[in-house]
């Protein structure tokens, strides 16, 4: 028996291939570094201002941060410090492009924190506040091994 296939049935057969292929390219589009996988954030350079008039560029040992950060949107924690300690996430938001987190640390005697997250690229920029001034952080996210869907 021999099938001839009909325009129709070949209109079907190409509209559901179509279908298929943009799902996928929309799944591998999706923004990587939007939060929906821990991430790991390595700190470049930083900018640290004890004075109004004067900002000293340094590492992130140079304010005390290890120079890589975990960051689990999931679990609103960020870490990544030898001994283990732990900050909050306090506020999440999304737009433009970004992933803006937010967190405030009473126990280091009232400093808050940001940082913001390039969705399609991984740059990270953030600043955290004290009474006594503050600094400026730039790096790059990566997801976390193991962290990707499929791994």
């Amino acid at each position: 028996m021999h099938v001839v296939p009909t325009m129709l049935g070949v209109v079907r057969a190409l509209g559901l291939v179509a279908i298929l292929f943009l799902g996928v390219c929309a799944a591998e589009a999706a923004p990587v570094y939007d939060g929906s996988a821990p991430m790991q954030c390595a700190i470049k350079s930083v900018m640290v201002c004890d004075d109004p008039s004067i900002c000293v560029r340094g590492t992130a040992q140079t304010v005390s941060l290890p120079s890589v950060l975990s960051v689990d949107v999931g679990r609103r924690l960020v870490g990544g410090d030898a001994s283990g300690r732990t900050v909050r996430i306090t506020a999440v938001g999304h737009g433009a492009g970004r992933l803006m987190l937010h967190g405030e640390d009473l126990d280091l005697g009232g400093v808050a924190w940001n940082v913001v997250i390039v969705e399609d690229s991984g740059g990270m920029s953030g600043a955290v506040l004290s009474q006594g001034g503050g600094f400026l952080m730039f790096g790059a996210c990566s997801v976390a091994d193991g962290a990707r869907p499929g791994r």
